[in-house]
């Protein structure tokens, strides 16, 4: 790393648009539509948005309650992540974005029940 230029290890979602079609469900838990411009719509606002409208109650509680340990899985697991890129461990935050979107997948099929709809 330079005295001035600043080198980093992140992870950022390239298409948005694979968001919404891989969790529709969660866009819509997460996602009060239409959505301000500027602010992105990736993997970790998603998870973001979930645990931060979970805490604070914006989500039905029968949904809640049914999504909460899924839902803290994937906010520990983005924290994990951003860990290991913070330690330089690209390798393992690799590992952990896999889980991370696996927990994602995991939280869409509880999400998507008819009965919370």
């Amino acid at each position: 790393m330079g005295n001035v230029l600043q080198i980093r290890v992140m992870a950022r979602t390239y298409d948005e648009a694979e968001v919404e079609k891989n969790w529709p469900y969660l866009v819509k838990t997460a996602w009060e539509e239409p959505q301000p411009d500027g602010r992105s719509r990736g993997v970790i606002e998603l998870v973001e948005d979930l645990k931060d409208r979970l805490e604070l109650g914006m989500i039905p509680e029968e949904k809640a309650e049914a999504m909460a340990e899924s839902i803290r899985k994937a906010y520990e697991l983005k924290l994990r992540m951003e860990k290991a890129l913070g330690d330089w461990k690209a390798s393992e935050a690799n590992t952990i974005s896999y889980d991370l979107e696996d927990e994602l997948s995991v939280a869409e099929k509880i999400a998507s029940k008819r009965k919370f709809r």
